[in-house]
């Protein structure tokens, strides 16, 4: 495994994809890829293999918990991380039963992202 693990980020706001794709090197993440729907993020997943997705619920072509079943259907082992706009609860529990590892809301913040993406991943 690399250094640095490598993060699919999947969200259908480019600006949001690009902070967040900011924050996650500054962490010490590698960036691998971008989606910017359901759909996208489970092609990008299946080819890149990244070690975490961090994942928006909210998407077109697919939102993210019919992605989230996607992925752990292509890899039961897969880590993958929600990202939730505020009173999505309900939502989260939903995926967090499937198989999510945690969540971040949104607005991102790094220190928080770093921490449960570091958990993600041990």
């Amino acid at each position: 495994m690399s250094a640095r693990p490598t993060v699919l980020l999947c969200d259908d706001s480019r600006a949001l994809r690009m902070l967040a794709a900011g924050q996650l090197e500054e962490a010490g993440f590698e960036v691998a890829g971008e989606a910017g729907n359901g759909l996208e993020a489970v092609a990008q997943f299946q080819a890149l293999k990244p070690d975490l997705v961090l994942l928006d619920l909210v998407m077109p072509q697919s939102d993210g918990r019919q992605a989230l079943a996607r992925i752990l259907q292509a890899d039961p082992r897969a880590r993958v991380v929600i990202l939730s706009s505020l009173g999505a609860q309900s939502d989260i529990e939903d995926c967090l039963r499937l198989g999510a590892k945690s969540y971040l809301q949104k607005p991102i913040d790094p220190d928080a992202m770093e921490r449960v993406l570091r958990a993600a991943l041990a």
